[in-house]
């Protein structure tokens, strides 16, 4: 079947031909880097390529010819019907718009127009291509100008594939590349000889490409990806372990590809010394991929039949509750309150109404409290909304105080920390099916409970309610919409959260607390450490601030000048910091003893390798 966008028909089908599909979209200035390019590109790489300009309707185009003297590849103009084939070069013929499914080329008239009146060929094609080649479609920006292309390497970045740009500098019109750069969507952003060469690179590397490779799998085996998720997730405790294994395996398969490391530990090596990798890496699995009404058809039905029944109810001197889950970089929040805006303006009811947003990466949470977006955003919003709602900001788009004074950032793990009540509409859209199913079940019990009475849950078009079906009526069964049906409080299933809630509670170790009255856990502790004559013993609460050194014996711990520092990961040497913040992660997720051996220490007076433990 054929979805319609926008007036595009885009396929649903997923593709299943063992090859990757390569998108590449130019503009002004294109002709150069593309012959760059396949002039470097071999002809045997196993991908097919799929090259997307900006051409009139009355243009003739040269690209055939130009492009066959730099490649021995066979180059077609693309026809209807006409079926992809690796090694192969297919172009877009003037005046049409080229989309894939079920491996062959399909033209479209060019009718196809965002709310501004823009044809965007090339973010046609991609969004096509993501959605029917998934981990298999790579998509390449070069020169040009506007922005065409941003969405479509967006999409593809969501799928699961590769996304990549040609160098700015390097380009003769650089305006495409940089917005693509903007979103935060791009992999790489290099020359276009260097873009041929990590994309046969990307291509040979995995064989089966809807599949993890049997190299990676063993390189990545339980021990190394229990090492890399504690390492993107010790700087605010994030627990991955309930992430799905497949999704954590590519996610992270996905990164060591485009780093290049040819060995796992070398790309362990670079976690542990690069701040920039490890964020980067952690956006990678948390798949910050979003956009305002992401999904126009759901967006749609909200605003028509479910906003105005939730104004309608709202008691009087009450405000409307809203939480969503998983906000990212803030642009669902920001639509649900457009909608919520609007919708009051054209009621008689002075209804107030508070956003409550959430998420686990802070990163994010504080691009959008500032709500500053690059200007592609026009794509997906009226010319109206535009007008209404957003500002001019240094070349980008803000939305303006009174909307944004309206919701409330925070962060919040919906796996483990308590969630809002009384709520009148719940967002969770595209964060369940990256959990395990048991946690999915919980997160949703939990979710169940933060409703109000008919309170809305607005879910992603992958997800489903799973067992507690029977507690929702459907609104809208395509685009994942329900009302609570009963007030009732349904039962946890999911120990392992039980556990996790448990050993998340800090020690109570407040400033007012008598430190003379120790719990008998803690006085347990005290004296194993005391009965460690000439040890290093220091013992920390939760949040690894020093409750009372012991011994120092080997002066590991050092104050700094200035005002005094408590947590002992900035006491310590540089190079004891990370495996300390790692061992005291272990040990508060999994409440075990954790034994390191063979730390180096290195000081003036010592020069040795130390043994710990943490109990």
């Amino acid at each position: 079947m054929l979805e319609r966008r926008a007036g595009v028909e885009i396929s649903n089908s997923q593709g299943t031909q063992n090859f990757f599909v390569v998108g590449i979209g130019a503009s002004a200035g294109g002709l150069q880097p593309l012959e760059e390019f396949f002039e470097h590109m071999p002809i045997d790489s196993g991908a097919a390529f799929v090259v997307i300009q900006h051409l009139s309707p009355d243009f003739k185009s040269l690209m055939k010819e130009l492009l066959e003297r730099r490649t021995g590849m066979t180059i077609y103009r693309a026809t209807e019907g006409m079926q992809l084939e690796p090694n192969t070069v297919y172009l877009n013929p003037p005046g049409k718009n080229l989309v894939v499914e079920n491996h062959r080329i399909h033209l479209l008239n060019q009718e196809g127009r965002n709310y501004h009146g823009l044809n965007l060929p090339i973010d046609i094609f991609l969004e096509s291509l993501a959605k029917n080649y998934n981990e298999q479609a790579i998509g390449i920006i070069l020169s040009g100008t506007g922005t065409d292309g941003t969405n479509g390497l967006k999409a593809i970045k969501k799928a699961g594939g590769f996304t990549m740009v040609q160098e700015p500098d390097t380009a003769e019109f650089a305006a495409m590349p940089r917005a693509a750069i903007a979103t935060g969507m791009v992999d790489r952003s290099v020359s276009p000889q260097q873009l041929a060469q990590i994309t046969n690179q990307l291509v040979r590397s995995r064989k089966t490409p809807n599949t993890l490779s049997p190299e990676t799998t063993a390189f990545f085996n339980s021990h190394n990806l229990e090492r890399i998720t504690e390492i993107i997730g010790e700087e605010d405790d994030t627990d991955f372990s309930h992430y799905k294994t497949s999704t954590l395996l590519r996610r992270i398969e996905r990164r060591y590809l485009i780093t290049g490391c040819n060995e796992v530990d070398e790309f362990i090596h670079l976690l542990e010394t690069s701040a920039q990798e490890r964020s980067i890496l952690r956006s990678e699995i948390l798949i910050h991929v979003t956009q305002f009404f992401r999904d126009q058809p759901a967006w749609d039905f909200l605003e028509a039949e479910v906003i105005p029944q939730l104004i309608a109810k709202v008691p009087p001197q009450e405000e409307l509750r809203c939480w969503v889950t998983a906000c990212a970089t803030g642009e669902e929040a920001y639509s649900l309150a457009i909608l919520l805006d609007e919708a009051i303006a054209k009621s008689d009811k002075p209804v107030k109404f508070k956003i409550f947003a959430t998420d686990i990466d802070k990163g994010a949470l504080e691009k959008a409290i500032h709500g500053i977006y690059p200007e592609t955003i026009i794509n997906n919003i009226s010319p109206e909304r535009l007008e209404n709602y957003f500002v001019y900001k240094n070349n980008s788009l803000q939305v303006i105080r009174h909307l944004r004074e309206k919701l409330l950032f925070a962060s919040h793990d919906l796996t483990k920390d308590a969630a809002f009540t009384r709520m009148n509409l719940i967002s969770c859209r595209n964060v369940l099916i990256y959990l395990q199913s048991d946690l999915q079940q919980q997160v949703l019990r939990n979710l169940h409970f933060s409703l109000a009475s008919k309170g809305i849950l607005f879910l992603g078009e992958a997800e489903t309610l799973g067992q507690i079906e029977s507690e929702f009526q459907p609104l809208h069964n395509k685009q994942k919409i329900y009302q609570k049906s009963r007030d009732i409080k349904l039962p946890v299933t999911y120990k392992g959260i039980e556990n996790h809630r448990r050993l998340s509670q800090p020690f109570s170790l407040s400033q007012n607390c008598d430190r003379n009255r120790i719990e008998p856990m803690l006085e347990r502790v005290f004296s194993s450490f005391l009965s460690k004559n000439k040890a290093t013993c220091f013992l920390v609460d939760r949040d690894h601030k020093i409750f009372h050194i012991f011994n120092d014996s080997l002066e590991v711990l050092k104050l700094p000048l200035g005002r005094t520092k408590t947590d002992v990961t900035k006491l310590v040497p540089s190079n004891l910091q990370l495996p300390l913040t790692t061992a005291l992660h272990r040990a508060k997720r999994d409440f075990c003893k954790v034994c390191y051996a063979g730390i180096k220490l290195d000081k003036k007076s010592i020069n040795s390798n130390i043994n710990w433990s943490l109990d």
